[in-house]
């Protein structure tokens, strides 16, 4: 399919694959007559702007995710743990994760309340170069 972490996927292909799991996950709850594991989703750098932020969180939100992780990294990112990462300034970060929290309110408030997906927010500014 793709290689998450090089930005070699797409946002699809991972709503996509996330929609699967939270399937997966579902169908063994209901075997098993217990409540659904809940799974995070990552969402990279909401795969563009604010705008792209939002999307990428309400559709986790849609796929059933119980989380979304959104980095700081600029695009193409690289992988958490090579060296040569860059990050975004604080006042874009700060932009994407009131995007998503924006989404995950959203989501909520047309689906029921606690509906949308956790947001995480992860940095990665203490191993820049």
């Amino acid at each position: 399919r793709g290689y998450p972490d090089t930005q070699l996927i797409s946002y699809d292909e991972m709503v996509t694959t996330a929609n699967i799991v939270s399937e997966g996950l579902s169908s063994v709850a209901h075997a098993t007559n217990s409540s659904p594991i809940p799974c995070i989703a990552d969402g990279d750098t909401g795969y563009g702007n604010a705008v792209n932020v939002k999307r990428t969180v309400f559709g986790y939100s849609r796929a059933g995710m119980g989380g979304v992780m959104i980095e700081d990294q600029v695009a193409p990112k690289r992988c958490g743990h090579v060296a040569g990462k860059s990050v975004v300034s604080f006042e874009e970060a700060l932009e994407r994760v009131k995007a998503a929290c924006d989404a995950r309110d959203e989501y909520s408030q047309l689906y029921g309340e606690s509906t949308g997906a956790l947001v995480l927010a992860r940095t990665d500014s203490l191993k820049t170069e």
